[in-house]
Order: C-alpha cells, then structure tokens, then sequence
C-alpha cells in the first residue's frame, strides 16, 4: 500500500470515516471482505452465528409443521417428495448383490462364482424384506425405505428402531418412527460427561449414544397427558438425515431453502386462478345517481334486495332497461395477465433451484426442453439422487444387512433352497466383503443414441458389460443366466433359430474324411 493510501486510512480511521463497501475488520479502501461491511446498505444482513444447534431449538418443530403443511398443500412440495421417493429408492432398489467366490483348493485354478450361496443369501433378503415391518404397514422393505427417505426429505430427519427377538422372522423387524418422538427440548448435561442435546445423548466426540423417544406421539391428543420418555441405546436406532453442519445433532427438512418462496408462489397462484375466475364471470356493477329511487322486491327488473343493494339476473340475448338514475358499469379484473406464465416460470425455477432438481421435472412443463437441455439437466440430477443413493445405503441398509447377515448365519436360518442345509457362520467376513447395494438407475428419453454410444466404447475398450449393466441398475451374470436360460427353454422347445449358413457348416469339400472332424454333439 502506497504511503499516501496507509495516511488516508489512518485518517479516516481517526475521524471514524469509512469507505461505504470496506470490511469490518481487515483494513479500508479495495482490502478485506466486501460482504463484511457494516453500513447502512447492509443492515438487514445477518451480523452474526450461532451453533447449528442452537439454531435450531425451538426453531425444528416450527419447520418441521411448514414443511409438511407445504407438502401436504403444495402440489411441488408433493412432487418433491414423490421424486425423492421414486430416484432415491425406486421400485425395488437399492438391490442386493453378493459377489463371493468359489474356496478354490487349487490355487491355480480359475475363480468361480459361488453363485448356489450368492443366490441364497440374496433370496433370504428378499423374504425378510416382506416382514421386517413389526406394524405389518409395508409389505415389502422397499416400501418402507420410500416412507422413510419421503421423511427425512420432508421432516429433515427419520428414526427406526431395530428390535431384536427371537420369535420374529429371522430374528429381527423394524419399527419406522416419526421425527417428533425424538424429545426436542430434551437439553441436559450428565455427570458422565455426555451431553443432551435436543433428545440425542452424545459423547465428548460428538457421538451418539443414546436417543431419548417419547413412549407416544406427542401430536395425538388422547396421548399427551401419558406420554414419557424412554432412554433407547444408540446400537437400537437409526437416526437417519443429512449433516449440512460439522457439529449438527439433528437434521433439518429439505424444504428449509424454499418454504418462504414456496408459501408465497401458492398464494399467488390461488389469488390468480380467483382473479381470473371473477374476470371470466363479468361481473356487473349498478351505479346511480343521488336522486334515484330504491328498487325493492319486484320493482324494475330487480328479482329481490340484498342488504338494501338491488340485484337482479340476465339471460343471455335479454335487452332491458335500467331504472331511472341508474346506470350499468361493467368490472373485468386484468386476468390472466399476459405475463403471468413467464413471471410463474421464473418463480418455479428458483424453488427447482433450491430442490435441486431439474424445473421441468418438478413442475411437469416440457415446452422448453429439447434432448440436449434435458440431458444436461438430467445428468447433473441424477448425480445428485446417487449421492443420496449412497447415504442411505451406508447409513442405513449395508450396516443393517451385516447385522441381520450375522444373526442369520448364527442362528442357521440362511439354508439351500435344494438341500435345506444352512451356510457355515464362519463364512460371514466372506459374504459381507463380497456383498453392495446397487441403487436405481435410469434409461435416457433416446435409448438407441445411449446403445450407439455403449457399442462404440464396448468396441474401443473403454468399458466392461459388467459396468454398463451396473449403470442399469442390473448384474451382468444375472444377465448371463437369464440368456442362458431362455436359449435353454428355446432349444427345448425347438424355436432356436437357424444359425446362418456361414456358421452353420464348413462349406462342401470333395474329402471323404470331413464327417470324422464333426463335432458329435450336432450328429
């Protein structure tokens, strides 16, 4: 800094003058932080932080009620939830693949699938899903994977408790609970050193210990008066949200960004739809003068008095005549408005905006997408439900499949469909290392252009079947298997096509020895 520039600052530093777009802290004129200043264009910015959690008391039930006011009256806030609902999980996703090989005695054999265990685990996944609800409300636990990321998306945060008995098929269910039975003003510090932090007991690490559940919903009225609060071990609960914050105890609903906007854009949408409601009625006005007479019950052409106010219909193509004094005015409200679908468009782009998702996908309006905008748009979308794909599988679903793997394998409940014998429980550390959750993936608007592009780079070596059938969500030996198994059922049936004649032989020669180089499988 020049030396006339450090005499200026310490002179307006002495006299308290500053520069209108100069920090806080860190020196006048064109240094420091812009955003920092302190003046009068600035004054209705936030000066300070606090903790996200101290953000939070008393503020969670409030948004946790906007947020689901808007989803449950806002046609986008319901779109929302079902876009969440249908990418994050799915139809039947995320699957389970077990990918475990073959103990080979020789190690210089080729490995092999174990696929006869691989399938059995997998088969045993998928009937516990059919019961792991202990309330019985989802019969599968792809339902209730969607109920729970619809509830996080929408309440910020979801809560499941594992339990754990015998009697239960395969020894373990699920109980899917609702955010508010997490004791909100719950704030204590123990002797132990651990703190409460809005119902969630945590160590010095900021770990979860212990959740503090409420025995009954607090939002039904019958039960308030009862209900206490039970102290449930952090191993029996999955405290399912998304941390936007380093030290953040509880989660907050997706909905945070938009609900003012949200609230603001359906008001103004319902106002319009009245407006042009009232202007599509044209409705008429009677004015008179101060010297015309009232026009009572059958008087004129008025069919009756409201409040001392003369009313009457007409029918279409009727003339009539006004009473003396009075004259018709005609009201007609400026709606639609011209630029009411544009100015909409705009408003609806930035709720997308703070959904983080493509607008043509949360509104349903196509009319400015062609392929290449939507697949620029839908590629940057779909990152983002993979991202969520993963939280839920390693926050969720994998540690829950290794607990129930475990029990399942001890308890000899994993058995041969064939032979009805049960996988060795030593085998677990084998099948947990070879077991992922594929999520859901998608097929584009122009398949055939997405089919070239994989055939060139399958050509090129730039790319494995088994990852394009990954990408679909699919496993490339399941696909195997599957063809396997048609030309299987084809042959047997005797629809096999005919090879083509280049395949089929080798051509006629005049040698007498070339029946005895035939393969005998086609003799």
């Amino acid at each position: 800094m020049k030396i006339t520039s450090r005499i200026g600052a310490a002179w307006r530093a002495l006299t308290g003058q500053r520069d209108n777009y100069a920090a806080t802290y860190g020196g006048g004129g064109s240094h420091g932080f812009a955003g920092g200043a302190i003046n009068r264009l600035t004054a209705s910015l936030a000066s300070y932080s606090g903790s996200v959690n101290a953000d939070l008391d008393g503020a969670l039930p409030v948004l946790r009620a906007r947020a689901r006011h808007l989803a449950a009256n806002n046609e986008h806030g319901k779109r929302f939830l079902s876009l969440v609902a249908t990418n994050v999980v799915g139809r039947q996703n995320p699957r389970l693949q077990v990918r475990a090989m073959k103990d080979q005695r020789n190690p210089n054999a080729p490995a092999q699938l174990d696929k006869a265990a691989n399938d059995t685990i997998e088969i045993h996944w998928e009937r516990w899903g059919r019961t792991c609800d202990v309330a019985n409300r989802h019969k599968t636990l792809y339902s209730l994977l969607r109920t729970t990321v619809k509830g996080v998306a929408r309440d910020g945060e979801a809560l499941i408790r594992v339990i754990r008995n015998k009697k239960l098929p395969y020894g373990m269910a699920l109980q899917l609970l609702e955010a508010d039975r997490l004791d909100d003003a719950f704030n204590a510090q123990l002797d132990n050193g651990n703190t409460i932090r809005q119902g969630v007991e945590v160590d010095s690490t900021l770990r979860a210990v212990a959740y503090y559940i409420k025995t009954a919903h607090p939002g039904e009225s019958y039960a308030v008066q009862r209900a206490g609060t039970e102290r449930v071990p952090a191993g029996d609960i999955y405290h399912l949200f998304t941390p936007e914050r380093a030290e953040q105890v509880r989660g907050i609903t997706w909905f945070h960004a938009i609900i003012l906007r949200g609230s603001v854009i359906h008001a103004y949408e319902e106002a319009a739809v009245v407006a042009a409601q009232i202007g599509a009625s044209k409705v008429a006005a009677l004015e008179r003068s101060e010297d015309s007479a009232d026009m009572g019950p059958g008087g004129g052409m008025a069919d009756g008095m409201s409040g001392g106010l003369p009313q009457f219909k007409v029918e279409a193509g009727e003339m009539f005549e006004l009473p003396p004094g009075y004259k018709l005015s005609s009201w007609n409200p400026d709606y639609p408005h011209a630029n009411f679908e544009s100015f909409l468009k705009a408003c609806l782009r930035g709720l997308a905006a703070g959904m983080d998702v493509a607008a043509h996908n949360l509104t349903g309006d196509m009319t400015e997408v062609n392929y290449s905008s939507a697949r620029i748009a839908e590629l940057n979308e779909r990152e983002m439900w993979m991202v969520l794909q993963d939280w839920l599988i390693t926050s969720f679903i994998q540690p829950l499949y290794e607990e129930w793997l475990a029990i399942n394998l001890l308890t000899g409940n994993i058995t041969f469909q064939m032979s009805g014998k049960a996988i060795p429980a030593e085998r677990f550390e084998k099948f947990r290392n070879a077991s992922r959750f594929q999520g859901r993936r998608w097929t584009w608007v122009d398949p055939k252009k997405e089919a070239d592009a994989n055939a060139v780079l399958l050509e090129t070596g730039l790319t494995s079947r088994t990852r394009l059938a990954a990408e679909q969500g699919e496993e490339f030996d399941d696909i195997l298997d599957e063809l396997a198994a048609e030309q299987a059922a084809m042959k047997a049936a005797g629809l096999m096509p005919a090879p083509p004649p280049s395949a089929s032989a080798p051509p006629e020669t005049d040698s007498e020895d070339d029946s005895e180089d035939e393969d005998p499988a086609k003799k």
